[in-house]
């Protein structure tokens, strides 16, 4: 699926570029949409419509409704609702996985073999409720073949009904089509990330290792001990005076099968509760921010060895010469320059090859080109349709100390839970928590890992809710872990510490935010960094004989170092650019006379060799 790109003169050229810009696949051209309807999924994910030619596909105060169907949820437009029912479609969470990075959360992967993919089984059946919705627990497949979550209320026939009166379904399911059949295309993604922490195993009921349920757990150590529905509530209850936290119990949703036991007066032993604590809709996933790359190919110099001829091309002839003006040396794309004779003089045009000789063309066929420049941007689209490279600098790195290294923006997520949480910061859906951090020199040069930020838009606007009696829609329900979100980033930033071989961990103080935010929710900012996350690391590293302490961290104060997709970049007080680098240490060399550094005093622990091996080893529970 390739495109050139729009003409920059004629009266044409708005038509020129939408028709260059439409797949080879669908047939049917640009859609006929009536009047003030909303396409079914929008420009964010791109599965239908491009969003450089139908840019008020993005707008949020759009209208949304027709007499067929609604897309009322935000943003972006990736939810079908419809008009006559509570109930919709939403393919918000393939492009989650497909585009952002996130976890695929089907029970099927995605085929090389376009055909055999079926996009019922990527989209999934929601209830809406105004401008918020949640997952009803199925896709489209199993809601066709009658496989329904329990006690989930859904009116199967209802809801057929619903799509079979819905014009817009079909479009919809066959965006998503076409979207499985341009991932099935791809032959690599291009600079995976590292991962915040190995893949979790079965036995990781939150699905990430090294987090565990206090209350399975002392199930378990109760060995065989058996007893009755109404016995192990009070059991639990003593569990509870110990520390355990309610809503632990709450999401371990043994109340009903408990009530069923205590009905039936039977008896079930300490493993087989355990077996049943349920934590499906709490299992974690923590993603970096991820983009697309700028610069999909880079063209240097060919090279000296031979290239594969250009395949399904005649020899050249008499006065005709074929030249290799670029070559880019990953993944094998050329820039080939076409000369000739003709009876006005020499003329040449371009073509974009790639790694195997093969001719890059058009949706219109064509395959020469006047410029250059067009060549290269075919190969470009082409390269970022079938090895896309992305990279995972984040979106707010201006919004951190320079001179770091790896600056990553994490986020910690719910991608099973049912309600859905959209904030304004990030495009995945249920972000629990985000935590900006790079790697720098402490002042004993160690690594450390430093915090620029710790936030959670979600606890933070119920919070706010909650604060105004606001709280009766479920946009404004507070999340999972909403007295505890600080504590479990926390933990999951110490496992991956750990996990990576870092020497601390540390956070800014209160007052370098307030001044990063020119004193916006200081009060807030200071509560946060100075008096809760010391308070709850303390607390679930003292067992270890570790505490919180000050220490030194390295930021440049005359000079920046920027980490971008070129590389590291230095630059003087004046933002002028001095030179760029691969790494870090690389671009040192550039550092101007005179430049020095700072040693900021932060909030931290140390974590040595036996520390992280604890950590490790005996992992966090997620409560407490």
């Amino acid at each position: 699926m390739w495109c050139v790109p729009p003409p920059t003169r004629g009266p044409r050229r708005c038509a020129a570029w939408l028709r260059a810009e439409l797949p080879v696949r669908p047939p049917w051209g640009l859609p006929q949409l009536p009047h003030q309807v909303t396409p079914p999924i929008g420009g964010g994910l791109a599965l239908a419509w491009h969003s450089a030619r139908l840019k008020w596909e993005n707008r949020r105060d759009k209208p949304i409704d027709s007499k067929n169907f609604t897309m009322a949820v935000k943003p972006y437009s990736l939810e079908l609702r419809f008009a006559q029912g509570d109930y919709g479609l939403s393919a918000r969470r393939l492009r989650e996985f497909t585009e952002l990075g996130q976890i695929n959360v089907f029970s099927r992967a995605i085929s090389e073999r376009s055909e055999l993919n079926d996009p019922a089984d990527f989209v999934d059946v929601i209830h809406v409720d105004g401008d918020t919705f949640s997952l009803v627990g199925c896709t489209l497949a199993d809601l066709r073949v009658g496989h329904l979550p329990a006690n989930s209320g859904v009116q199967r026939d209802v809801v057929l009904n619903d799509l079979a009166e819905t014009n817009y379904v079909n479009d919809f399911v066959r965006e998503v089509q076409i979207h499985l059949d341009r991932c099935s295309d791809r032959q690599a993604v291009r600079n995976q990330h590292q991962p915040f922490l190995p893949p979790a195993k079965a036995g990781d009921v939150f699905g990430v290792p090294f987090v565990f349920s206090t209350l399975q757990r002392r199930l378990l150590s109760m060995g065989k001990s058996k007893a009755g529905g109404d016995q192990w509530l009070k059991t639990i209850e003593n569990f509870q005076k110990k520390g355990l936290r309610a809503e632990e119990f709450e999401f371990a949703e043994l109340s009903p099968d408990l009530c069923v036991l205590d009905d039936e007066n039977g008896q079930m032993s300490a493993g087989e509760l355990a077996g049943l604590c349920n934590f499906k809709d709490l299992r974690l996933s923590v993603i970096p921010v991820i983009s697309n790359a700028q610069k999909q190919i880079r063209f240097a110099q060919p090279p000296e060895r031979a290239l594969k001829r250009t395949k399904k091309l005649p020899k050249a002839q008499t006065g005709q010469t074929r030249e290799v003006a670029g070559f880019d040396p990953v993944l094998g794309y050329r820039i080939e320059q076409v000369a000739h004779q003709t009876l006005w003089g020499n003329e040449s045009h371009w073509q974009a090859v790639l790694y195997d000789g093969t001719v890059l063309q058009n949706v219109w066929g064509q395959s020469l080109f006047p410029t250059r420049d067009a060549a290269t941007e075919l190969a470009a689209f082409h390269a970022k349709q079938n090895f896309p490279k992305r990279l995972a600098l984040g979106r707010f790195g201006r919004f951190a100390w320079t001179g770091g290294k790896d600056y990553r923006e994490w986020l910690i997520t719910l991608p099973y839970y049912p309600a859905s949480y959209l904030s304004g910061h990030f495009d995945v859906r249920n972000v629990l928590a985000h935590v900006r951090c790079d790697i720098r020199e402490g002042a004993d040069g160690k690594r450390v890992l430093m915090l620029q930020e710790v936030q959670s838009d979600w606890a933070q606007r119920a919070r706010r809710a909650v604060s105004s009696g606001d709280s009766n829609s479920d946009d404004e329900q507070p999340p999972p872990f909403f007295k505890e979100w600080s504590a479990l980033a926390m933990k999951l930033v110490s496992l991956h510490a750990a996990f990576h071989g870092l020497d601390a961990v540390a956070w800014t103080r209160g007052a370098h935010q307030v001044v990063r935010y020119n004193g916006l929710g200081s009060a807030g900012l200071i509560e946060l960094y100075d008096r809760t996350l010391p308070r709850e690391v303390n607390r679930m590293l003292k067992p270890i004989g570790i505490a919180c302490e000050m220490l030194g961290v390295f930021v440049p104060v005359n000079f920046g170092i920027k980490q971008t997709e070129n590389g590291y970049e230095v630059y003087s007080p004046d933002n002028v650019l001095l030179g760029t680098a691969p790494t870090l240490e690389d671009a040192q060399q550039f550092v101007p006379d005179g430049a020095h550094e700072k040693i900021y005093e932060v909030h931290g622990v140390r974590l040595n060799d036996t520390v992280r091996k604890v950590i490790l080893d005996v992992g966090f529970p997620a409560w407490g």
